[in-house]
């Protein structure tokens, strides 16, 4: 009888762990933000915009859910010489909602309308054109297939494409980043490709230990130089060109 009763017990005090997640914790994330940007007044300028707009708000107590800084992930503005760019850390729908209010024309606009208001020198990201010096060899439409066929679970590809994760960098928001090519040549070691994707003759086998989380893409290297090929042909986001415009 005891010990049923101490089985029970622990059933509940387990139960009691794991609770769902509150209203509260449903609409706020944490955010990684560069100290420069802190300085700048800027994310006291857009948060609360952000939050009586979607009613999603940072909570400062929680881990980062976004990074907003820098040289990282998909470039969003220019401030002084930097390009910032944001990245998404953990699956939290707050968080997705806040790098899609952000990367739309609105969010760009938001950071504008700062920049015309306080001095700080905010811009529209403005990307560089492209030169001849990077040239992959492989089949184009071969490759725009092999990036429809496994890409797009995660990406969008192109700009008609409707079928990937809104919170996850596009080719074309990729393709403006200056360091384009290191990305996606080496786009098999970086997280989080290694742990389901595999080139035949360039990766190791998966660890048995460690199965794959996902669905495993298994490429030929042939299909890897179609897809860089592809690529190159991706022509490169720029967020503020439509605002720039206006």
């Amino acid at each position: 009888m005891e010990r049923t009763t101490g089985i029970l017990a622990g059933l509940m005090l387990a139960a009691l762990m794991v609770r769902p997640a509150t209203a509260q914790e449903l609409r706020t994330f944490g955010l990684q933000a560069d100290p420069a940007l802190h300085s700048s007044g800027l994310l006291d300028y857009i948060l609360p915009r952000f939050a009586l707009k979607t009613g999603r708000r940072v909570d400062p107590d929680l881990a980062p859910d976004v990074a907003l800084e820098a040289g990282l992930g998909a470039p969003v503005f220019q401030y002084g010489d930097a390009i910032y760019g944001i990245d998404v850390l953990t699956g939290s729908d707050p968080a997705a909602k806040f790098v899609d209010w952000l990367t739309s024309e609105v969010g760009i606009n938001t950071v504008l309308t700062y920049a015309e208001q306080s001095g700080e020198p905010f811009a529209a990201v403005t990307v560089q054109a492209e030169t001849n010096a990077v040239a992959f060899e492989g089949n184009v439409e071969k490759g725009r297939a092999v990036a429809g066929s496994h890409c797009t679970r995660c990406h969008k590809i192109a700009p008609e494409d409707r079928s990937s994760i809104g919170s996850t960098p596009s080719f074309m928001a990729l393709k403006a980043i200056p360091d384009w090519v290191d990305r996606f040549a080496q786009f098999y070691l970086l997280n989080p490709h290694p742990s389901f994707i595999q080139i035949e003759d360039m990766t190791a086998p998966f660890d048995p230990r460690r199965p794959p989380s996902l669905v495993p893409v298994e490429i030929t290297v042939d299909e890897f130089n179609d897809l860089l090929a592809y690529v190159q042909t991706v022509q490169p986001a720029d967020l503020g060109a439509e605002v720039q415009h206006q």
